[in-house]
């Protein structure tokens, strides 16, 4: 079967590398993929009923088709997800289920871990900031928050002329009525996160010029302490 065919990733099986996580009657989970022709690696998110629900939808719907909702809406106003490659959902006897194909980001680091293994230098962590910002701006001045925004869920690739950024996780993305509502929540979780793990004062007031210099003013900073 060739990878674009609806029914290869429905069938496809592959290493989990997020276990199944079963509660309230359904599971989700993911896995990794790898096509043994070309060596390239997807990773395939999996659910059984787990379902949200909204005025359009008040019998519920797949929480993976709200993923695929935001990721293209990022798609469309650039902000930097993982790329996608399919999305598909069904209901049969035992329910919704629901997937979503995204490729792997082969040469990428998150955030995380770099800021852990010390993997980049003090000029390289200002310029992947300054990439991530722009980023995470893009996304706020749409009135859109990410919503669970944590140093794991930003990539980050180094190794060309100018750094990459690709940011995963879009299941509680929201919509916003203002832009300071979608921004600081968004902020105040990853500066937080990256403050426990080796952040510097001048890294952190860089991030926040460069959303004063978009016009967009966040709060004060004392609670961000490590």
């Amino acid at each position: 079967m060739r990878p674009q065919e609806s029914s290869f990733w429905w069938s496809v099986s592959g290493e989990w590398v997020e276990e199944p996580n079963n509660r309230r009657g359904g599971f989700s989970g993911v896995q990794r993929v790898v096509l043994p022709q070309s060596g390239e690696c997807y990773y395939v998110k999996r659910q059984r009923n787990h379902l949200f629900r909204s005025v359009r939808y008040p019998t519920g719907r797949p929480t993976l088709l709200r993923e695929w909702q935001s990721m293209r809406f990022c798609q469309s106003i650039g902000v930097p997800t993982a790329p996608l490659v399919f999305f598909d959902m069904q209901k049969g006897k035992e329910g919704w289920e629901s997937i979503l194909v995204t490729r792997d980001l082969q040469g990428y680091v998150s955030l995380e871990q770099a800021y852990v293994e010390k993997r980049w230098s003090c000029e390289q962590r200002a310029e992947a900031l300054r990439k991530v910002a722009g980023a995470l701006i893009s996304l706020h001045r749409a009135h859109r928050k990410h919503g669970h925004l944590y140093p794991k869920e930003v990539f980050v690739n180094m190794s060309g002329t100018q750094p990459a950024v690709a940011i995963v996780d879009w299941e509680l993305s929201r919509t916003r009525l203002t832009v300071a509502q979608a921004a600081q929540p968004d902020v105040r979780r990853l500066l937080k996160s990256l403050l426990s793990v080796g952040m510097t004062q001048d890294e952190l007031q860089l991030f926040y010029d460069e959303y004063r210099a978009h016009g967009i003013k966040l709060p004060v900073l004392p609670p961000l302490t490590p």
